[in-house]
């Protein structure tokens, strides 16, 4: 533009073509089955009541997110999970392989660590849920309580799951121990056969003289680390 007037330029211009990398990461979306049963299961710490022939497995050490050691093997920190559901709720069975385990006992003082919630400093589940049709991502942290097979839950912040909506017990096993749990989300009663939910599942890891966890499995895989994590799973997973 000069004295008052303007010349626009012309002319072709190539465009750069999009870059494409030569090896392509695309995230693998795990599926699994909830199998629908006729009543809820006994929820008393035992597989009573559910039907196991669809488990989810968490052994592999691309599920592990690790803090100063690595995965230490399915022998030593593994999963299997039984999905069930009725019109009363999600029923989840999980069986933990670990050789120490570690109820949090309800009277102990708090641990004052940063912004994260105690419980997760404790060997238990996460759990995530999200209805098809509900934006809305449904969590919970569930811990054995050292109180007669109880359960400690806290719904996640942030997320629009409740305490009142988690029921069950827990029991030790030869291997590990074993936890049983039913979650209700609101709305649980218009889901109908064949409908996909959203769902996570993470196994939290603790281990002697540690005031931190040591690490978590993690259904929906990724691995990497556990660092500054505390209860906030991504919505996305």
């Amino acid at each position: 533009q000069r004295a008052g007037q303007m010349v626009r330029l012309r002319g072709a211009r190539k465009q750069p073509p999009v870059f494409e990398p030569l090896v392509q990461s695309r995230p693998l979306i795990a599926r699994g089955v909830a199998v629908q049963i006729a009543e809820r299961p006994a929820l008393d710490g035992t597989l009573d009541g559910f039907d196991t022939t669809q488990p989810l497995e968490l052994d592999h050490e691309d599920q592990y997110r690790r803090s100063e050691a690595p995965y230490g093997g399915p022998e030593e920190f593994s999963a299997r999970a039984y999905v069930n559901w009725t019109g009363e709720g999600l029923h989840l069975a999980v069986e933990v392989v670990k050789s120490e385990f570690f109820p949090r006992d309800p009277t102990n003082p708090p641990l004052q660590l940063d912004n994260e919630p105690d419980k997760i400093h404790a060997d238990g589940i996460q759990v995530y849920i999200r209805l098809p049709g509900d934006g809305a991502i449904h969590g919970q942290l569930i811990v054995p309580s050292s109180d007669q097979g109880s359960l400690i839950v806290r719904s996640v912040e942030g997320t629009a799951g409740h305490e009142d909506q988690v029921a069950g017990h827990w029991a030790p096993t030869d291997a590990g121990y074993l936890l049983t749990v039913s979650i209700t989300p609101a709305q649980w009663t218009e889901l109908r056969p064949g409908d996909e939910i959203g769902f996570d599942l993470l196994v939290n890891q603790m281990l002697p003289d540690r005031l931190r966890r040591a690490g978590q499995l993690v259904w929906s895989g990724g691995g990497g680390w556990i660092w500054l994590r505390g209860d906030r799973q991504d919505p996305a997973r």
